[in-house]
């Protein structure tokens, strides 16, 4: 006995030490236990699950979910009993059957374990996933955007949100924005059992959307008893408090003919601090753009210390125009380097060095830095959900059930208000008439024959612009599912999904008004008046005009703020109707045995309809200008799918089987003005082969198809403003930008190949799993919005006629406006590796150890409108970078257990579209020239822990505590605050505590 227990001790040091340098990944539980058992990539049987049939959403309860069939054996795990089996990947539902696509699980324990709060957090956590849009990225350089605020949306293998379909049960989710796309914080967290994640194109299984592959949520719908967690979370700065509450249970009913399930979830997220609130940010570190090669230095120059050149709070005079209309810098003349303190009196400017249109590098404005403001590094979100899901076997031919949910988002988003940058671009106007100028200013003015000065000006003593976006969506499903015998089954459901969507943004500057109400004078009688009501022409008269100091800081009075600013309003509806009939079975055998088909046919129609302000319909606001839309898209499709085996057990193959799919599609589109409709053709094949026991082969090629949603296709364009680096010019100016939909799309097509070998050893390595699968794909006229940043780029490297259209400029040459339209965008490429190995010890008494690594490595991600443009490696927000790992190792000592995480992002490229030292063909004159464009990488560390304080059969209390980013890890230096969030954590360390129970 002695020497079992040193011997099982020298193991666990062994298995200890690998772990401490293995990536790899928690393992999903029991729906009813704290128990572990590996996740898998699903290699032979993994696609294969004991859970619900295709629309029947029944679940056998005593079935272990996450496991191969080895992990099962080895843990003596029960074996599922006569429930449905689902093929996550195809519409095929048979026991021997293996999916030929690459198939990775996260169980519902990963969530737990890591206290992710919804599925969409831990989902991000996989290195196939890029994290597009979540509560930390609703900044997006120095533009903060209210549009889905809070909202958790999938973007799979970084290829676009709207191009990886979710499904729940196997069954498409209603819509909860207008581009089609689901947030994740809607579905139930604690009834999650797994989600299984189909990495290759799936449209001919599964329909449109699935070009980057398909999310499948299975939902606990045969839930026992009653569990729970409730949960706190704060930054190691104090700031970031969330509380979450999570309750579910189920019962069966008529002697087990019946179950019903329900799920309650509420969560408050406050979110954190803005940029200065972190250390990193102090060096106000950006990218500082001049003319190429002046003074020896690049294009673009990324550089400490970096402060506002053109606009301050209080106002800095940028030009003066002659009383001859002649408009020049005001730097270096009479007025040079004058701003406005906060009583409106004019003070020094300090000019830093490389002073631009926008930046400088030291002299004033310290503490401003290129955010404008201090935007919060992660946005308040308040969230809460309800499920619920019954079912009753009238007969095993006839299994009707009913489902019903409904979730409120709601995303908090706080902007810096009006930066109106002053010369070259056009600032703000004040004429030498004006009251609010100082004398000794208008002195200046008079005695040089200047008739105005242009102010840069950063309205911070504006207050800032609140915005809140609030989701609420409701969901019904009823359906049935049954036996027909002789291996036939069939199942189907009608959907009905509601989404409310209302954004406002509160103190938005109404341009005309403010325009109007900076443009004042001295009457006679000596009041102040806006001019246009003292001027001679009486047709431009506006009685309720006040006139706005804009001279320092909260000189204005309340009337003349509400006045010229107001509260944009969009109220949104997205509908959607579904339905789907289908049917699967084995029709004959071969000498293989059964060949497995599957068969249906499937309806939606999706409404987009859009209410807005008329200012905003008129884009009258300074940003989130919104117009009103309506449409709607109509879709009838069927599809047929065969699996054949053609070999089993024989002398050259323990099995070899095909798999095709082909699916035929007519959408057709309407607007109030126009239509459009249009046939697709989607086909699958593919083919497994396991010449031993221990080794698969498997190799999918795929046509896929995505039809232009409702917003790429309805919405109208609206305005914005974002800073842009016009490279024509070397100069960064605040730029309009005007984002919409376009009628005229055409669909995309898809290609996508992929093959892989996966291995599973037995013996002395009885326990390892590895997989190893290569991805291709390639997606013909692509539906995207080419970046305002990336159109100028592009239209000035190449003067592509196509592209320049979208950019206007002034009669100066100063870049004005820029249209980010959808559009088909020819030719996306991408290709890859995913990795993924999992290994289980056993250890005496009940100790296990699992350890699992999950990796991604981009090889190639180009697109055809910038040839030779390499997007892999690039860490922007552009690009994908070359690698990331992702990984946990999972001690469980009984009670005890304990977790690590690990998550590692290869360094890379600045962008892909600069050239530094770094690089071949680097020159200081080069238009893109950068001074370094390499981002180094970064490692991030996760613990958990977890303690049983009871353990009594059904009756379950565990504590739980977590540690994300151990380390404080912070961003690259070359993103400060909310910059890029995207692929790195910005807000640092942070703890999560709290209690789980069941009974």
């Amino acid at each position: 006995m002695g020497h079992e227990l040193k011997m099982g001790r020298l193991k666990l040091v062994r298995c200890l030490i690998l772990g401490s340098t293995a990536l790899s990944v928690a393992a999903p539980l029991g729906s009813s236990a704290f128990a572990a058992a590996p996740l898998s990539r699903n290699p032979d049987r993994v696609a294969i699950e004991a859970a619900p049939a295709e629309g029947s959403g029944a679940q056998d309860s005593t079935a272990t979910t996450g496991e191969t069939s080895t992990q099962a054996d080895s843990a003596k795990a029960p074996a599922a009993d006569t429930a449905d089996i689902v093929v996550t990947g195809t519409r095929l539902g048979s026991t021997g059957f293996t999916a030929p696509t690459p198939v990775s699980t996260i169980g519902g324990d990963q969530i737990q374990r890591m206290a992710s709060p919804n599925v969409g957090e831990a989902l991000a956590q996989l290195p196939a996933f890029r994290s597009t849009t979540s509560p930390a990225n609703s900044v997006v350089g120095s533009n903060i955007s209210p549009v889905n605020a809070g909202a958790r949306i999938a973007d799979l293998r970084g290829l676009g949100a709207s191009r990886t379909l979710v499904l729940v049960d196997g069954r498409r989710f209603a819509p909860s924005t207008s581009t089609g796309t689901v947030d994740l914080n809607l579905i139930p967290t604690l009834l999650v059992s797994r989600a299984d994640i189909v990495t290759g194109g799936a449209s001919a299984a599964y329909g449109s959307d699935a070009v980057s592959g398909v999310i499948n949520i299975q939902l606990d719908t045969h839930l026992q008893g009653v569990k729970g967690t409730i949960g706190y979370g704060v930054t190691d700065v104090g700031d970031g408090k969330e509380y979450s509450v999570q309750l579910a249970g189920g019962s069966s009913f008529a002697d087990g003919r019946g179950h019903f399930v329900a799920g309650l979830e509420y969560d408050k997220d406050k979110g954190t601090g803005g940029c200065y609130t972190r250390n990193f940010c102090g060096n106000e570190l950006a990218d500082l753009t001049g003319t190429p090669g002046a003074g020896g230095r690049p294009a673009h120059n990324i550089t400490t210390n970096v402060h506002t050149s053109t606009l301050t709070p209080g106002g800095l005079i940028t030009a003066t125009t002659s009383t001859a209309g002649v408009r020049t810098a005001a730097n270096g003349g009479v007025l040079s380097g004058i701003q406005f303190d906060a009583a409106g009196q004019p003070t020094t400017f300090n000019y830093g060095q490389y002073a631009n249109s926008l930046f400088q590098q030291g002299g004033s404005g310290a503490g401003l830095n290129a955010f404008f403001g201090d935007p919060k590094l992660s946005i308040p979100v308040t969230r809460y959900n309800g499920y619920m899901h019954g079912e009753f076997e009238v007969s095993s031919a006839f299994k009707p059930f009913f489902e019903a949910s409904y979730g409120h988002v709601a995303g908090y988003t706080q902007g810096p208000e009006i930066r109106d940058t002053g010369f070259p671009a056009t600032g703000d106007v004040i004429k030498v008439s004006n009251p609010y100028l100082p004398a000794s200013i208008q002195q200046t003015m008079i005695a040089n024959n200047i008739a105005s000065v242009t102010i840069g000006k950063l309205g911070t003593d504006f207050g800032t612009m609140d915005s809140v976006t609030k989701r609420d969506s409701f969901r019904f499903v009823g359906g049935a599912s049954g036996d027909l015998g002789g291996g036939w089954k069939w199942d189907g459901y009608l959907e009905y999904g509601l989404t409310d969507y209302h954004q406002s943004t509160k103190n938005d500057r109404i341009t005309a008004r403010f325009a109007k109400a900076i443009d004042a004078v001295r009457t006679p009688g000596g009041s102040i008046v806006c001019r246009v009501n003292a001027d001679a022409d009486p047709t431009n008269d506006d009685p309720a005009c006040v006139p706005l100091n804009i001279l320092g800081q909260g000189q204005y009075s309340a009337a003349a703020k509400a006045y010229a600013f107001g509260t944009t309003y969009q109220n949104s509806t997205y509908t959607e109707l579904a339905s789907a009939l289908n049917l699967r079975g084995s029709p004959f055998e071969t000498w293989a045995g059964p060949v497995a088909v599957a068969t249906g046919i499937e309806t939606r129609k999706d409404t987009l309809k859009i209410r807005v302000d008329p200012i905003s319909a008129a884009n009258g606001f300074y940003v989130y200008n919104s117009t009103p839309s309506d449409g709607s898209v109509d879709v009838i499709e069927g599809y047929g799918e065969v699996a054949v085996p053609l070999l089993r057990d024989s002398a050259v193959a323990k099995s070899l089987e095909l798999n095709g799919a082909i699916r035929q599609t007519h959408y057709t589109s309407k607007s109030p003005t126009t239509s459009n409709d249009f046939n697709s053709t989607t086909w699958k094949v593919g083919v497994t082969y396991k010449p031993v026991d221990w080794l698969l082969l498997r190799a999918t090629e795929s046509r896929d198809f995505r039809a232009p949603n409702t917003a790429e296709l309805f919405t109208s364009p609206v305005g914005g403003q974002l800073a842009i680096t016009d490279s024509k010019t070397s100069t960064q100016v605040f730029a309009q930008t005007f984002t919409g939909g376009n009628i005229n799309l055409k669909p995309e097509r898809g290609r996508t190949f992929t093959t892989g070998v996966t291995l599973q050893p037995q013996g002395a390595l009885n326990g390892l799993r590895l997989s190893v699968d290569y991805y291709k794909v390639r997606i013909d006229s692509a539906i995207a919005t080419l970046g305002a940043q990336v159109i100028v780029n592009t239209c000035n490297s190449t003067n592509a006629a196509d592209i320049c259209s979208l950019v206007t400029r002034d009669s100066n040459g100063i870049l004005k406006s820029v249209q980010v339209l959808f559009l088909n965008l020819n030719r996306v490429d991408l290709r890859g590796i995913d990795i993924e190995g999992s290994y289980r010890a056993h250890f005496g008494g009940g100790t296990t150890l699992d350890l699992r690594a999950l990796a991604t490595h981009t090889m190639d991600y180009t697109n055809s409108s910038l040839p030779g443009i390499n997007r892999a490696g690039d860490n922007g927000y552009n690009g994908l970078p070359s690698w990331v790992v992702d990984g946990f190792a999972i001690l469980n000592l009984g009670r005890l257990e304990l977790t690590a995480q690990e998550h590692f992002i290869s360094a890379g490229k600045v962008d892909a579209t600069y050239v530094g030292p770094e690089d071949p063909g680097y020159s200081v004159t080069l238009p893109n020239s950068i001074n370094t464009n390499r981002v180094p990488s970064r490692f991030y560390t996760n613990l958990g822990v977890s303690f049983k304080l009871i353990d009594r059969g059904t009756q379950k209390i565990q504590l739980y505590a977590n540690v994300v980013n151990l380390f404080d890890t912070t961003p690259p230096p070359y993103w400060n605050g909310n910059n890029n969030s995207v692929n790195y954590d910005n807000v640092g360390r942070r703890y999560r505590v709290g209690l789980r129970f069941g009974f």
